[in-house]
């Protein structure tokens, strides 16, 4: 069932049916609507999503219009293929590791703009280091092909920025500083689940309060300043985390 919303603030039916039409194709992908299977009736999804028959309708006439599902004469909807399922990257865990993702993943700058300064949430107790008093701003894409799945802030020191500049139509940033001739003393970054919202909407085309991967980076110089700062947010199906528990 879908979360609640509190009373006086029910979505528009027009994001009310995308919800429901991303949790109906993810129990396509996970199995739970098998290839070949009957799908619940109309009637039974409207009570399991509390949902008007209309919106039903529209979610499951939007996997129609994918070829995922299709309506038979005699009543009754069948699932007929599954999504095709996208790359899924795993998400770096070392300064190494984060070099040859950026390497292996197409980038497209859409905004650079200098002398800026990169809010850091409340609370995030774990950065080491100060700010600088201006950074080189970038927001970005990050591709599959020509598919974007990852929309990014990114911050450089102004003064470093001006140093590795020369280099980024090679390089990654992450590499450029790698190289750099400021060598970073400590690098950490932080997986949290945000909500997907206006410029997700616009630069990766999906709705807003759609949930998404978001890592926290951020590294610094011998001398405490902390010359990077980035703002990562991957479309979850593209991205995945892998680690050891023994």
């Amino acid at each position: 069932m879908l979360p609640e919303t509190p009373a006086g603030s029910r979505p528009p039916q027009e994001k009310r049916y995308l919800q429901l039409a991303g949790l109906f194709r993810d129990k396509i992908v996970t199995g739970q609507w098998p290839v070949g299977s009957s799908i619940p009736t109309v009637e039974q999804l409207e009570a399991l999503h509390s949902a008007s028959r209309t919106t039903v309708r529209m979610a499951l006439g939007s996997l129609v219009a994918e070829g995922l599902l299709k309506t038979r004469k005699r009543g009754g909807t069948q699932v007929m293929a599954a999504p095709r399922r996208p790359p899924s990257f795993l998400l770096p865990s070392t300064w190494k590791d984060l070099v040859v993702f950026h390497g292996n993943t197409g980038y497209r700058t859409l905004e650079s703009q200098a002398d800026c300064r990169p809010v850091i949430p409340a609370g995030l107790t774990t950065v080491q280091g100060e700010l600088a008093p201006s950074y080189q701003r970038l927001l970005g894409l990050h591709c599959c092909g020509d598919q974007p799945f990852c929309l990014s802030q990114m911050y450089v020191e102004q003064s470093l920025y001006a140093r590795i500049a020369p280099q980024l139509p090679q390089l990654s940033i992450v590499e450029a500083l790698t190289r750099g001739p400021r060598p970073l003393a400590a690098a950490r970054q932080r997986l949290t689940i945000a909500a997907a919202d206006e410029p997700i909407q616009t630069h990766l085309g999906v709705p807003l309060g759609t949930p998404l991967l978001q890592t926290l980076r951020w590294a610094s110089d011998r001398k405490g300043q902390i010359v990077h700062w980035a703002q990562l947010r991957f479309l979850s199906e593209y991205a995945h985390i892998e680690m050891d528990l023994l």
